[in-house]
């Protein structure tokens, strides 16, 4: 099945994926929670990022992280007397995570309401003669 023809995940579907050590593992959002939750015990729970590290992490700029931060979507604190913003890895994962569920549930709704014809045209609208 290629990337076209691929349908949009249910909610019973896996929605997270990890790779490492050349096996893919396909988790559901519990499991993938769970499996954050277990690496932050391991590696303890403080790793703080700068602004520019947790947008490499979540594909954006640092200025939007900045606009993030600022509109309160993730925790962060003020490092040092330049006060620096910081943010935790596993707030941005999470950040993250959010951000993908929603983008997924956004693809459900899309797809339902394509299938159930949300989409289409009435025919005196495409012809420019709706009253």
């Amino acid at each position: 099945m290629n990337a076209m023809t691929a349908s949009a995940p249910t909610l019973e579907q896996p929605l997270f994926t990890i790779s490492g050590y050349g096996r893919t593992y396909r988790l559901t959002e519990d499991e993938f929670n769970a499996a954050m939750h277990a690496a932050d015990a391991v590696a303890g729970a403080s790793h703080p990022l700068t602004t520019g590290e947790a947008a490499e992490i979540l594909g954006v700029s640092a200025k939007t992280v900045a606009r993030l931060l600022d509109a309160g979507e993730m925790p962060f604190y003020r490092n040092g007397t330049a006060g620096h913003r910081m943010v935790e890895l596993r707030d941005v994962i999470a950040y993250k995570s959010k951000r993908e569920r929603r983008h997924n549930l956004m693809e459900q709704a899309r797809g339902l309401a394509y299938r159930m014809g949300g989409y289409d045209i009435p025919d005196e609208t495409a012809n420019g003669t709706a009253k």
